[in-house]
């Protein structure tokens, strides 16, 4: 990155989080605007908790596109448990390792994270909580907790069911923790036989959580749509923010039908939970006769329940590489709300899912820096 697209990355993640965490803090004072998200009694239950103890700690990744006219427009927000971390820790000291040296690696987020887990955890332990059918969580978790065992942290790795509220404490079997790690998304935590220990816990303030059950709210797309709909009534740097870094985002249903068949290239849909690009459809990519079919799925879901959004197609610069013409999306690991590296992923295509190359980012141009 240069310096110039460096500062605008950040400027763009950091506004554009500002201003969906502004709306999606609504939610918590007014159950018609929580209810707009369509979530399970226990997520809004585990939310609940979060907000009232003052569990605020965040860590997330804004997912930015860089467009066509040069300017960062953030197609989503991973507020609840974002990933990305061994790529993002081990990719630039690889790069490095094999003899890169120009720009500097400005990606600190693994060292960030443990730094706050420790703040967190107090003299405590820390739990890592992943889902055991996947090997990728257990990769993350296992990382940070080698990491943090180094820097003298307790640290315990464990499934969500593991957690109970014995004897004043959050505990996995006999240990007590303090802090609680997630890479396991709050939402799949419905109907854990566990889940009020968890909301005692954290509502006791015997626990604290990266990241805060309350981010499940602006990790919902249904956030964007709230924030383009709502800019009127924001603050003038989070309007803003919207305007310039933020495509059109509406819900599924307040689109003509008519306009979105006609312009498929146009429109983007998703569920407003999906993850790793699942449940993304761009239009672009769509054939034209499949398009009508997926407008009926899509309105099926929605009268089940789902919550679904319709986005503006985003055109994006391709960027050469040593394999061709590319198109990247750029995460932004934001701590708290503040810039501490990034997850850099090329494509093909306008879509991205397992299949996108990971690469380490540096920024040219200055002096490096720890």
């Amino acid at each position: 990155l240069s310096p110039q697209l460096h500062a605008q990355a950040i400027a763009a993640a950091e506004g554009v989080y500002r201003a969906v965490s502004a709306v999606a803090a609504r939610a918590h004072g007014d159950h018609e605007e929580r209810a707009r998200y369509g979530l399970h009694p226990e997520v809004h239950e585990l939310a609940a908790a979060s907000h009232a103890a003052g569990d605020t700690a965040s860590l997330v990744r804004v997912d930015l596109l860089l467009g066509d006219d040069g300017v960062f427009r953030a197609c989503e927000v991973n507020a609840d448990c974002p990933g990305g971390h061994n790529e993002a820790y081990g990719l630039p000291r690889l790069a490095e390792a094999a003899g890169f040296g120009d720009g500097f690696d400005a990606t600190c987020v693994v060292p960030a994270a443990l730094q706050r887990l420790g703040e967190l955890a107090g003299e405590g332990a820390v739990a890592l909580i992943y889902a055991t059918a996947y090997a990728e969580d257990l990769q993350v978790c296992a990382l940070l907790r080698r990491m943090l065992l180094r820097k003298g942290v307790p640290a315990v790795l464990a499934p969500p069911t593991a957690l109970r509220f014995r004897d004043g404490a959050l505990r996995i079997g006999t240990q007590a923790v303090s802090a609680l790690y997630r890479y396991f998304p709050t939402e799949y935590m419905e109907g854990q036989q566990n889940l009020r220990d968890i909301v005692r816990a954290v509502a006791a303030r015997r626990v604290r959580t990266l990241s805060s059950f309350a981010q499940i709210y602006p990790q919902s797309k249904l956030a964007f749509a709230r924030a383009w709909s709502l800019q009127g009534s924001l603050c003038l740097s989070d309007a803003k923010a919207v305007a310039r870094h933020m495509p059109a985002t509406f819900l599924y249903g307040d689109v003509d039908r008519k306009e979105l068949l006609s312009a498929r290239a146009d429109w983007v849909l998703k569920r407003a939970l999906g993850r790793v690009g699942d449940e993304v459809f761009v239009g672009q990519l769509v054939d034209e006769e499949d398009w009508p079919a997926l407008f009926e799925q899509v309105a099926l879901r929605c009268t089940q329940g789902e919550v679904w959004l319709a986005q503006r197609f985003v055109p994006q610069r391709r960027i050469e590489t040593p394999f061709g013409a590319r198109l990247v999306t750029l995460g932004v690991y934001l701590l708290d709300g503040r810039f501490v590296g990034y997850f850099a992923r090329l494509t093909t295509e306008s879509h991205v899912s397992h299949d996108a190359l990971c690469l380490p980012v540096f920024v040219g141009g200055q002096e490096r820096h720890s």
